[in-house]
């Protein structure tokens, strides 16, 4: 089975031959920036969490990785984090919970799902 980048076996690999290796985590994600609206911007952190988790040997499945997400968060995006541990309770995931910050932070009047829309409409009408 797949899980996000890696699949478990290759994961308890990386990390033990990256034990030794000291990577430093993704920088903390502050709310109050403007970065963090970009989707961009955003997505890349989320693949950097989500590599940097795989290398540590931590599943993105697992209560672990969700701990360490709280601890990444700043401003509004920790309240947000927050409110979604307690209103999902057993059913919170690492994925489920980049789905909410995602949508919490990047408005929906990105520039990036404006370019989508305008990528998928046509011209001509039926074809």
């Amino acid at each position: 089975m797949t899980t996000g980048i890696v699949t478990p076996e290759t994961s308890s690999k990386i990390s033990k031959r990256m034990k030794g290796i000291k990577i430093d985590a993704p920088e903390n994600l502050n709310s109050g920036e403007k970065k963090w609206q970009d989707s961009q911007y955003f997505d890349t952190w989320v693949n950097a969490i989500q590599r940097w988790l795989s290398m540590k040997g931590i599943r993105l499945e697992s209560k672990e990785a969700l701990d360490f997400i709280g601890f990444k968060l700043q401003g509004s995006a920790l309240t947000t984090y927050n409110h979604h541990l307690i209103k999902e309770k057993d059913k919170v995931s690492f994925f489920s919970f980049m789905l909410v910050l995602r949508e919490f932070l990047i408005p929906s009047t990105s520039k990036d799902l404006l370019w989508k829309e305008w990528e998928a409409a046509s011209p001509y009408k039926d074809g």
